[in-house]
């Protein structure tokens, strides 16, 4: 015996669904040459599949499916039955169902939460790009949406080229709580701690139209951080007070003078000095010159000033927020100020408010071991070296000449905000 039945997962108005037809062989014998055509009532019309169909056996206890997929017009309980439903049993006897119906239930349309349009945040790495050459602004953008994003599009603009074979980046499916890289290649002429970068990303989750976020963010653009071509001018200030310990700030000028002469990029470097250093010397020489690099050699006081010499000789204190202030006047141009007095990490840490780089003293420092130093970071500089990694070996050297110095840390290299 043939039995039929028709299941669907749930039916809802207006929605695209599919019923199962069974025909299931319930009998101890086979049967043959089954037909079963379904009709189905006008309120749930067919869209794809087969409504009549024929099997040609159907064995004791096996069942066989066919798949119809439909579209319900109207919510309520509607009745299919079947216009041809018959088989032949085991011995070849003809049966035929006159009787099948199967009520089919449809359910109102389900009323979804409106979809969350796309999330998402831009993120910028890059703090500080090279001018004169093409170099990379790098982020990332990252998906804070319940929903994977299924299209996006980033584009970059600002005071500089951007390189023509990127002036957009297309974004993959990124699901929920990822992250992707992007990767912009630029040229910047001009020198500035805050160049902006204008972002523009427009993403889409299939939630309707997509979302458009714009961003601006700020690079440092420079030169020293990258040792591009072009003059590297150095303004060497030193002061030594009748009131103070006698320091040999002469013979480290002497020594930086000669490091700076036998570099291998020592056509690009620029020595300006000035010694015992007043207040109006300072402010003189950052108008009469541009320096990429100001190096403060002296005495420190220990609350962290640095002092420069009075009208008669003795001792005069700058103050932190004085020195803050005026170094914040000229970074555009200063890239790195080297305090090198003792006690001077308080005074480089504000320095470092304005100025991309700026090293200071923790502590005490014997002259031998500050001059080491100080020869140590100028010879990596006119070697090609960018400053981080000029530093670290300008440390190595002078704890080379004073084991004790080794790992201390008494120089240390603030990066600028």
């Amino acid at each position: 015996m043939i039995h039929a039945e028709i299941t669907s997962g749930g039916l809802h108005a207006g929605e695209d669904a599919n019923i199962v037809v069974h025909l299931r062989n319930d009998g101890p014998k086979p049967c043959t040459n089954i037909h079963f055509a379904l009709r189905l009532p006008a309120q749930i019309p067919a869209l794809r599949g087969n409504k009549e169909f024929a099997v040609p056996r159907l064995d004791a206890g096996t069942e066989w499916t066919t798949t119809v997929k439909v579209r319900p017009l109207r919510p309520g309980s509607w009745t299919a039955t079947s216009a041809n439903f018959s088989f032949r049993d085991d011995v070849g006897g003809g049966h035929r169902i006159t009787d099948f119906q199967a009520v089919l239930d449809v359910a109102p349309p389900v009323e979804l939460p409106p979809a969350e349009p796309p999330r998402f945040e831009i993120e910028l790495s890059t703090v500080r790009v090279a001018c004169g050459e093409w170099d990379a602004v790098k982020g990332e953008i990252v998906n804070t949406g319940a929903a994977a994003i299924t299209w996006g599009r980033l584009s970059l603009q600002g005071p500089f080229s951007v390189d023509p074979k990127g002036t957009a980046v297309s974004l993959g499916h990124l699901p929920p709580g990822e992250r992707e890289s992007f990767e912009f290649h630029i040229l910047a002429r001009e020198t500035g701690r805050a160049v902006p970068v204008h972002l523009t990303a427009v993403c889409a989750n299939g939630a309707g139209g997509p979302v458009e976020r714009k961003v601006r963010r700020t690079v440092a653009v420079g030169h020293l951080g990258q040792q591009q071509p072009g003059t590297v001018e150095v303004l060497y200030l030193a002061a030594n007070p009748t009131d103070t310990e006698r320091i040999s700030w002469d013979a480290e000028l002497r020594d930086v003078e000669d490091t700076l002469r036998m570099g291998r990029h020592r056509d690009r470097f620029v020595l300006r000095q000035r010694g015992a250093l007043r207040v109006r010397d300072l402010t003189q020489a950052l108008l009469d010159f541009s320096p990429r690099i100001v190096h403060l050699s002296g005495h420190g006081t220990e609350d962290g000033q640095f002092l420069a010499e009075a009208a008669g000789g003795e001792g005069q204190v700058l103050s932190v927020p004085g020195l803050a202030a005026l170094f914040e006047e000229v970074s555009d141009t200063v890239e790195c100020v080297i305090v090198n007095a003792c006690h001077s990490a308080r005074l480089a840490e504000a320095l470092a408010e304005h100025i991309s780089y700026v090293i200071g003293m923790r502590s005490w420092l014997g002259d031998r071991s500050a001059t080491d130093f100080s020869v140590g970071f100028y010879q990596a500089l006119v070697a090609g070296l960018p400053i981080e990694p000029a530093f670290k070996r300008a440390r190595a050297a002078m704890a080379l000449g004073d084991e004790r110095l080794h790992g201390r840390h008494v120089p240390v290299l603030y990066h600028g905000q």
